[in-house]
């Protein structure tokens, strides 16, 4: 019976040091290391990387994008070197240049290139991403 009690005691105490952990120290700890890593990830220097770099964590858009018209443009050309979302990691950290105006860099009719071009009036006033996806060679339907 002694022994019962004593195994019973040890049993709640550690059963309480695990809850008071969980649920009272592990959020401070989280956070803690949270803030350490961002301070790390925010102190170091950018530099450019490769579309291959960012199929690390966009495979499919990736694998879509290059079976596509893009293929041969770098990640860089629409959404910027990437440096802040390499570091937060959030949808509102990438840069997303979909205007008219970006993609008629490559787009306009120029003579000598031989890509697909459109005509200064087509589409105007509107992003071309609201009809074709810059990922794909398809158009939205």
């Amino acid at each position: 019976m002694r022994a019962t009690l004593i195994v019973l005691i040890f049993a709640v105490a550690i059963y309480g040091i695990v809850i008071a952990y969980t649920f009272g120290y592990s959020p401070m700890v989280k956070q803690s290391s949270i803030e350490k890593w961002m301070e790390k990830e925010m102190s170091k220097k950018p530099s450019y990387v490769e579309s291959e770099v960012c199929k690390q964590c966009h495979l499919q858009t990736h694998t879509k994008w290059s079976l596509g018209n893009h293929s041969t443009v770098e990640c860089v050309n629409c959404h910027g070197t990437g440096e802040e979302h390499a570091k937060l990691r959030t949808k509102e950290s990438i840069i997303v240049e979909d205007t008219r105006d970006t993609c008629m860099l490559c787009h306009k009719k120029i003579a000598g290139r031989n890509i697909a071009t459109v005509e200064e009036n087509h589409g105007s006033g509107v992003r071309c991403s609201y009809c074709h996806d810059p990922h794909s060679a398809n158009t939205r339907s």
